[in-house]
Formats: structure tokens, C-alpha cells, sequence
């Protein structure tokens, strides 16, 4: 029998950071899966900070930020020039009503996101919203396509290079007094679909934004596991369909729908906790595929599990549990109301009231910006305070030749057991070892 495929995703991230997306299959690591609500960490001393939204600027080496759904971001200076005294200059392609005063005037060119994007919602100078008639401006939605702005090659200067910034979502404002700019931006699942063809052949490209432009969490994960140019670039065919499918459907029914901003020089394994954070998802690769699970809080009879039996054990199984008296039982996010501007909230603290009055309140606050609504920040922190507020038993099981079958994600059913632990009690596979004599071992963490 062959090496066993149940793999992790860390090693992928170094392999392809090495060779591409070829080496990341050879790069895996073998034994554990990713996510991060299988521990829970202790309760935080104070709470997480998403910081201001901060303002337009221009830095050397600053990123350009992957936007899913419509969100508020402060973008980057591309250029700037035509400065003018007194009144605002000639009119640009933008539309939009005339403005004078006497400040100076100025044109600017401001990088959003990666595109492609549908459309430009709202522009805010400071805490100000400015309607978009009153400014002059031109805005390319970051098409392969597009071509140079008219109005920045006017100020450029013979020799200059005139950048049509392909891809490159951005904004060009004609001579404005404008200062301390952010913008609200909307990136549909249209725009991915158009942009990354690997949703339409794993099927969701179906599993569309609700109403309020946010879009579904296991879609921008998808998305950025494959997209060529700013995601980890893996084919298609390198995920398991069917079960992106079912968690793209568990999400929409239960309206878990977010606008996920990944703006940060951090590398592919942080961005992807990041966004599995949103729906308490597991992700592992196995038997050549990405696999997608999400730890679920209904009856635990709807879970699909395999059965094992005391029979089954080639050895009396080995326990053990994290000691930690600070374990949060008490969960709040911390998000963006859209309601408000984008500006950060906490929605409202949800607690396992036994707990608390057991141990005393041990708060968590998780900050989640692409959280837009208090109703999605409430559902979030029900999943992570379920799976959260006790410290998990960890398992380790000898089995013979029918763990073969297993993988890391899948649930194990330990029935008929005289070992109390385990009776009847449901075990989430975290990874899996063949040994020489063809046994397995496989080690688990108990699921709630």
C-alpha cells in the first residue's frame, strides 16, 4: 500500500512559493488540515482593533488589495499633478458638476484594487461624502483592456510613460481640492467569474452576492486558491467540486454573505485562515484534491460520519487535552457597518451562560472587516462560540486497514465503546500516518 494521501495545506504554500503550483502538490506536509477553529485560543486581555480606515497615500512597496464584495478602501497614489491655484481646471471624461474656491487644485490618479470591478458606489473626503456629480473623475474598472487615461498622459510630459494599468482598478480625479479620500467599490461574483474561469468549471459561478453586494465566503476562497494572477494560481481541476459545492450552498442558506478585503503582505497561508474564518471552514488537500468542510452547529446525528468500534482499535487509544482556564466563552466581532459609512463596530457579545457562570466571563473579540452587517457578525460569533468555549480532547488511534478510507476532515462515530471519552462521541480526522507494518494512525480532535 502507497504512501497515504491525507495531506496538509502548509507545505503547498511553500511549495509553490518554490516551484509554482506543480511543486505545491510535491510541498505538502503529512498529518493536519488548516483552520483555525480547531483549538480554541485563549480569551484576548483586550480586544482586537481593525484601525481606522486610513486615508489615500502613496507608499513604495504598499499592496494592492484583493477586494471580494463592495467595501470602502483608501486606495494608493498613482500620480498626482496640474496643480493650479484659484478654480478648478478644465473638465474631465468623468462627468459631473464644477466646483471653485481658492485652494489649489490638483489632478490625481488613485489605485483602488485588483480588478475587475462593476461599479463605484460613493467617494469620501475625510469623514465626508462627496457626490459623485460634484467631481470630475474617470474610472477604469481594471479590464486587461483598458487604456491610458487621457488626462494623466495630458500632464505626463514627452517621454513620460503613459500606463494603461491592465487589471488595475483605479480612479482619476481632474483637478480637485480633494484631500484624505476613500471609496466605496463594488467587485460582484460576475466580475470573478469573468476573471478567474476556474469558478465556472468547479460550478460556482452560480453561488451569487445577496442584495447588499456581499458575496459568499467559500466563493472568494475558491477564487483565491486559483486565480492566476494574485491568488496561489492551483488548476480547477486541483479541487474536489463537490464539496466546494455543498459549502457554498451551507453558506447560502444560512446568509453567511461578507466582502473580505486581503490587504496585507502576509503570505498565502494567513489570507486563506483568514477567509475561512468567515465560515468556521476546514480545508485540506487529500488524495490530490482540495477538500472544504465547515464545522457545523446543528443536530450532531445530520453530521456524516463513519463508524468505528472498540474492535476496530489496534491499541487502547492515547488522550489529551490543552490546559487553559482562560478559554473564551464569550465571543464578539468586530466589523464594518456598511449602515454606518464602513465604519467598525461590535456587534453584540454572545456567551454560553453555564459557562460563564462556571468559570466567570472570558471574552473574545475577533476582528472580521469584511463583516458588513451586525445580523452576519451575530451568526459568526454563534458558529466560533460552539466550536470554541471548551478546550477540545485530542485523540490518537491505531487502526488496521480500513482507516485507508479515512481523510483528514471527515468525522469518526466511536460506538459501543467502554472508553467513556469516546462513546458516542463524534471525532474530526486531522490527519492520518501510515505506518511500515500497514496500520494507520490516525489522530482526531473532538468535534461539538
Amino acid at each position: 500500500m502507497g504512501q497515504q494521501t491525507t495531506l496538509s495545506i502548509v507545505g503547498a504554500v511553500v511549495g509553490f512559493a518554490i516551484a509554482g503550483p506543480t511543486g505545491a502538490k510535491w510541498g505538502y506536509m503529512a498529518g493536519s488540515m488548516i483552520g483555525s477553529a480547531l483549538y480554541p485560543p485563549k480569551a484576548q486581555g483586550g480586544p482586537t482593533s481593525l484601525g481606522p480606515l486610513g486615508f489615500t497615500a502613496a507608499h513604495q512597496g504598499q499592496v494592492l488589495p484583493v477586494v471580494y464584495g463592495r467595501t470602502r478602501i483608501p486606495g494608493t497614489i498613482l500620480w498626482y499633478g496640474d496643480v493650479v491655484a484659484g478654480e478648478a481646471g478644465k473638465k474631465g471624461s468623468g462627468g459631473g458638476g464644477k466646483k471653485s474656491g481658492d485652494s489649489a487644485n490638483w489632478g490625481l490618479g488613485v489605485a483602488l484594487c485588483e480588478g475587475r470591478v462593476s461599479n463605484l458606489f460613493a467617494v469620501w473626503a475625510g469623514g465626508d461624502e462627496v457626490p459623485l456629480g460634484d467631481i470630475d473623475y474617470s474610472f477604469y474598472t481594471g479590464t486587461g483592456a483598458q487604456t491610458a487615461d487621457a488626462y494623466m498622459a495630458l500632464y505626463l510630459g514627452a517621454g513620460q510613460v503613459s500606463a494603461a494599468y491592465p487589471y488595475v482598478c483605479y480612479i482619476v480625479l481632474d483637478s480637485t481640492s480633494l484631500s484624505n479620500l476613500t471609496f466605496e467599490i463594488f467587485r460582484s461574483t460576475a466580475d470573478l467569474v469573468a476573471d478567474n474561469p476556474a469558478l465556472t468549471t468547479l460550478g460556482l459561478n452560480a453561488h451569487v452576492e445577496d442584495a447588499n453586494g456581499d458575496m459568499n465566503p467559500v466563493v472568494c476562497l475558491a477564487d483565491f486558491l486559483t486565480h492566476p494572477r494574485y491568488g496561489l494560481g492551483f488548476a480547477a481541476s486541483d479541487l474536489a467540486a463537490e464539496y466546494w459545492i455543498e459549502e457554498a450552498l451551507y453558506c447560502e442558506f444560512n446568509e453567511l454573505y461578507v466582502s473580505p478585503v486581503l490587504d496585507s503582505a502576509q503570505d498565502g497561508f494567513a489570507h486563506i485562515e483568514h477567509l475561512l474564518s468567515y465560515f468556521d471552514g476546514l480545508l485540506v488537500f487529500s488524495q490530490g484534491k482540495f477538500k472544504i468542510h465547515s464545522r457545523r452547529s446543528p443536530a450532531r446525528e445530520a453530521l456524516p460520519y463513519h463508524n468505528l468500534y472498540e474492535t476496530d482499535w489496534l491499541e487502547h487509544p492515547r488522550f489529551s487535552r490543552s490546559i487553559s482556564a482562560q478559554v473564551a466563552n464569550t465571543i464578539a466581532i468586530e466589523y464594518r457597518n456598511r449602515a454606518n459609512d464602513y465604519n467598525q463596530e461590535v456587534g453584540p457579545p454572545l456567551a454560553d451562560d453555564w459557562d460563564v457562570g462556571q468559570r466567570g466571563a472570558y471574552r473574545q473579540q475577533i476582528s472580521l472587516g469584511g463583516v458588513t452587517t451586525a445580523v452576519v457578525a451575530g451568526k459568526i460569533a454563534s458558529k466560533l462560540l460552539w466550536s470554541r468555549v471548551a478546550s477540545p480532547f485530542n485523540v490518537e488511534l491505531k487502526l488496521g486497514p480500513q482507516a485507508a478510507c479515512y481523510e483528514a476532515g471527515d468525522i469518526l462515530m466511536a460506538s459501543g465503546s467502554s472508553v467513556y471519552a469516546v462513546q458516542d462521541q463524534h471525532i474530526r480526522i486531522i490527519g492520518i500516518e501510515e505506518n511500515p507494518d500497514g496500520t494507520f494512525m490516525v489522530t482526531g480532535v473532538e468535534e461539538r
